[in-house]
C-alpha cells in the first residue's frame, strides 16, 4: 500500500478502536502465503509482497488505484473479520470506506486480484487454491458483495 493508502487506513482505525488490521498470523495460512510469494512452484507468477488481508488495484475501473483490507473486530469472538474497501484517489487521510462487510469468518482465506483471473479483474476473497469465494462487484460509487461461491 502507498503512504496515502496507509494513512487513510490508519485514520479509519483510529476512529474505530474496536478494529485492528488483520495479520498474516490471523489467517493461520503460512504455507499458502509462502506459495503465493514463490509462485506455486512456477505455476503462477510470484507475488513477492503478498499478504492475505490487503490488496490494491483498480477495483471499480475508474483508472485509479483502490485498496481493500481485512480488519478484526476485537469486541467479537466469532465471525469477527470485516472487509473494508477504500476508493482512490487518496487526497487526504480522512476518507470513508466505499464498502464494508462485517461479521465474516475469514480464517484460512485471502484477498486476490488480477492475473491469472480473466478481465475485468474483480477482487476475490476466498480460500487458497480455489476458485470459490466472494467477489466485490462495482456498483455506482460503491460495491456489491457477491458471495455465490463461484467466480
Amino acid at each position: 500500500m502507498t503512504a496515502q493508502e496507509q494513512g487513510a487506513l490508519k485514520d479509519w482505525l483510529a476512529h474505530h478502536a474496536q478494529y485492528r488490521l488483520a495479520t498474516d498470523e490471523d489467517c493461520d495460512c503460512a504455507g499458502d502465503i509462502q506459495q503465493m510469494k514463490t509462485g506455486h512452484g512456477g505455476l503462477m507468477k510470484p507475488v513477492r509482497d503478498y499478504h492475505p488481508y490487503v490488496a490494491t488495484g483498480d477495483f471499480n475501473g475508474d483508472g485509479t488505484e483502490d485498496f481493500a483490507a481485512v480488519v478484526l473486530d476485537r469486541s467479537k469472538k466469532d465471525k469477527n473479520f470485516a472487509l473494508i474497501v477504500f476508493n482512490g484517489p487518496f487526497k487526504s487521510e480522512k476518507q470513508s470506506p466505499a464498502f464494508m462487510e462485517s461479521g465474516m469468518d475469514l480464517k484460512y482465506m485471502g484477498l486476490f486480484y488480477g492475473p491469472p483471473r480473466p478481465k475485468p479483474y474483480r477482487l476475490l476473497l476466498g480460500p487458497f487454491e480455489s476458485d470459490s469465494g466472494g467477489l466485490l462487484v462495482p456498483r455506482g460509487r460503491g460495491y456489491h458483495w457477491d458471495d455465490r461461491e463461484e467466480e
